[in-house]
Order: C-alpha cells, then sequence, then structure tokens
C-alpha cells in the first residue's frame, strides 16, 4: 500500500479527488468491493442507522403479514418495539458524522480508474439482468503517473514562458482581457468588450515567476 501521507503523492490525489478521495482509500475495504459497500464503510454510523431502519421496515411487514393470516404476533411487535428504539439510538449517534454520499463515491472511483488507479470487474445477475460494479483499489503505477504529469507540466511551462518573450501584452483596466500587441491593433487599443482603452501590461514579473517554476523542475530532473 502506498503512503498517503507522503507530500507528494498526498498533494496529487488531492488534486486529482480531493479530501474524501483520500478518505476513500485510506479506508477502502479489502478484496473486490461494491460501491455500496465503499459508501457503508465510509459512514459506518449512517450504515447501522439504515441497518435498523430496514429492520423496522421488515417487522412491520411481517407482522402485517401475519395479521392478514390470523396468527399470533406478540413476540415480532416485542421485537418492533426493540428494534425502534435500536433505530432511534442509532439515528442519534449518526450525529455530525461527514456524509460521503454514494454519488460522491462512484465519481471518485471513475477518476481513479481514468488514471488507472483502480481494477473494477463487472457482474451481470443472470434473473434481473441488473450489473453489478466490483472495485479494488491499486495504486502501483502512481509514481510513474505522477512523473509522466511533472513532464506535461514543465513542458507547458517551457511552451508559455516562449509565449510571453515573444509577445508584447496589453490589457483592459476592467480586467476584460488579455491581448497581444496585433489583437490591440485591430482593435484601435479599445477593449472589444466595455470599451475602455487598453493599457500596457509588463510581463516581466510573471516571466520571472515562470523561471523559477521551471528551475525548480530542473534542479529535481
Amino acid at each position: 500500500m502506498i503512503n498517503l501521507d507522503d507530500p507528494l503523492i498526498h498533494g496529487y490525489l488531492l488534486r486529482l479527488i480531493g479530501e474524501d478521495g483520500i478518505t476513500l482509500i485510506r479506508n477502502m475495504p479489502e478484496g473486490e468491493v461494491t460501491d455500496e459497500e465503499i459508501c457503508n464503510a465510509l459512514n459506518p454510523l449512517r450504515a447501522v442507522s439504515k441497518a435498523a431502519d430496514d429492520r423496522v421496515k421488515k417487522l412491520n411487514i411481517e407482522i402485517k403479514a401475519a395479521k392478514e393470516k390470523g396468527e399470533e404476533t406478540k413476540k415480532l411487535e416485542k421485537e418492533l418495539a426493540a428494534a425502534e428504539k435500536e433505530a432511534v439510538t442509532a439515528k442519534e449517534n449518526v450525529g455530525d458524522e461527514k456524509e460521503i454520499t454514494l454519488n460522491t463515491v462512484r465519481k471518485i472511483l471513475f477518476i481513479l480508474y481514468e488514471n488507472k488507479f483502480t481494477i473494477c470487474h463487472r457482474e451481470r445477475d443472470a434473473n434481473s439482468g441488473w450489473l453489478t460494479f466490483r472495485w479494488m483499489i491499486n495504486m502501483d503505477g502512481i509514481y510513474h503517473q505522477i512523473e509522466r504529469e511533472k513532464k506535461k507540466l514543465y513542458r507547458n511551462l517551457v511552451k508559455r514562458k516562449e509565449y510571453e518573450d515573444n509577445n508584447i501584452f496589453y490589457v483592459c483596466p476592467q480586467n476584460c482581457l488579455r491581448l497581444v500587441f496585433d489583437e490591440a491593433t485591430e482593435t484601435e487599443f479599445l477593449c472589444p468588450l466595455c470599451g475602455e482603452d487598453l493599457v500596457f501590461q509588463d510581463n516581466e514579473p510573471f516571466k520571472e515567476l515562470l523561471d523559477k517554476r521551471i528551475e525548480e523542475f530542473e534542479e529535481t530532473a
């Protein structure tokens, strides 16, 4: 298992899937599991509360069916009273537990899948035809992926630096847009959105920042 507290890995995953995603990876059950099982693992108190509510519903159905058949229901009613008490307690215990919804779990899983950090198997129920997705975390390629992202970012920084070096810029005082010299001449140095006079922008501070970032990448390459 990877070290999620490694600043490099934590920072990369934080940008990719956020804190909820990191929590999901930390609490992922072992083996191949469904998205609902993952959701229950992330929301244990809510899972207990839901199970308690389901138990109450099931007992109510059983009592109704027994009465319709003229059967004795005292035992079931006693179980129902105890189950209702447990359901109330379970609901109170949920308290301030942060909920990570099933939709959020599915979104995180598919992002991880797109980046090859999960293995997904599909099972089709022979009777209903419903598909069940079973998931397992596989982070073996994360260092390779991070390295690819770093190289991509480095190339983008170099391209942006070349663009800044090779152009003169004019900006709208109202922050509508930023134009290169040729574009500014086409609009007669007027903002095409608000009509304000465009002003020259000194991009030296930004170029210095780009140089610093590029240098940082080259030192760690």
